[in-house]
């Protein structure tokens, strides 16, 4: 039986259409478990292709974080394993006041997973945008509850691709609690040559990124109720043992084996932007009666071989399982319009060890 995750291991539902039973016990792939709670439930959730400043973005943000593959970078200095995105909703209106755009935003925060702790929060923009005959240039400012003057916010540092960020920490964490939401005031000016017309080019509104520290330890349980235009995760416990079988092969040996299993196949592709699979890996083969020292198996798994052999066959040999595992970045979108950056930890299995 391979061995997916650390995680305890359960049967997946069986397949209608096949008689109960029919089917062997085959693991829950650790990540699918953990991505099926944000699975978006509502018959009436859509989302079209996430476009625009917030994906490019947090797309950057992925990429320089992890490969093709979803592993995390060595070089990454993220500081953290959650990263989410909270879209602005604006306060309507018409923004433009001859070469002035004055733009009220609220950013809110309410629903925020209790285990996710909030350890830096930035607003993202554009300081400035070409026109076809000049700039735009633009600022932030804070919008306090009481009638104190608005607090113009300085970028605290100028990331790639021209966004600036400005560090509203302090604004959304007071004393030991967080506020439930954040004010701000897009303002802009358009700047060009003399004579020079441009049309009334609104700029994308800025985006609030909190840099997060999820303390969950423990998975949270599947979701009573599938989304119904998904694939059933069930359905891989027909493709499971198919694939076992298929690479059965001549290697023996205890080792690694592929599973990749795409998002797509699931119908989870139109909200999981990146990776585009999972490839958890599963161990697998026959443990050697002489354990080397590259399988790190425990003393107890070296004289349980030898007694397998030498005095009594009905103990078993010792089972092949995973001895390494390494963790996995996936981009998401949530339900509410926001992109979702998470690391989940002991994902894919990375080496065998007999025990």
């Amino acid at each position: 039986q391979p061995h997916l995750s650390p995680l305890p291991l359960g049967s997946l539902p069986a397949v209608p259409t096949l008689p109960l039973g029919s089917l062997p016990a085959v693991p829950t792939l650790p990540l699918l478990q953990a991505l099926q709670t944000r699975v978006p439930g509502s018959p009436g959730w859509q989302v079209g292709p996430a476009s625009g400043q917030p994906l490019r973005y947090m797309l950057n943000l992925y990429r320089r974080a992890a490969d093709r593959e979803g592993r995390p970078r060595r070089s990454r200095s993220l500081g953290t394993n959650t990263i989410r995105l909270v879209q602005a909703s604006s306060h309507g209106g018409q923004p433009w006041a001859g070469r002035w755009y004055l733009q009220a935003l609220t950013y809110h925060l309410e629903g925020q997973p209790e285990a996710e702790h909030l350890l830096r929060a930035t607003v993202v923009y554009l300081p400035s945008l070409s026109l076809a005959h000049g700039r735009l240039l633009c600022a932030l400012e804070l919008v306090a509850a009481s009638e104190a003057p608005r607090v113009l916010l300085s970028p605290t540092a100028r990331p790639r691709y021209g966004w600036a960020e400005v560090d509203v920490t302090p604004y959304l964490v007071l004393g030991n609690s967080s506020v439930g939401s954040l004010a701000l005031r897009h303002v802009c000016v358009r700047a060009g040559r003399a004579g020079g017309h441009d049309a009334l080019v609104a700029p994308s509104h800025p985006f609030l990124i909190l840099y997060l520290n999820d303390t969950q330890a423990e998975l949270a349980p599947p979701a009573a109720e599938p989304h119904r235009h998904r694939r059933d995760t069930g359905m891989l416990a027909h493709d499971l043992p198919n694939y076992l079988r298929e690479q059965g092969g001549e290697k023996s040996d205890c080792s690694l084996r592929p599973f990749p299993v795409s998002f797509a196949q699931l119908g989870w592709d139109h909200w999981i932007i990146a990776p585009h699979r999972y490839n958890p890996r599963y161990c697998k083969g026959t443990c050697p009666y002489l354990l080397r020292d590259d399988y790190h198996a425990p003393s107890h798994a070296v004289v349980q071989s030898f007694v397998h052999r030498l005095v009594d066959a009905s103990v078993p040999r010792p089972s092949c399982v995973p001895y390494r595992y390494s963790p996995i970045s996936v981009l998401m979108i949530e339900p509410n319009g926001g992109i979702l950056y998470k690391e989940y930890e002991n994902m894919i299995a990375e080496s065998c060890t007999c025990q």
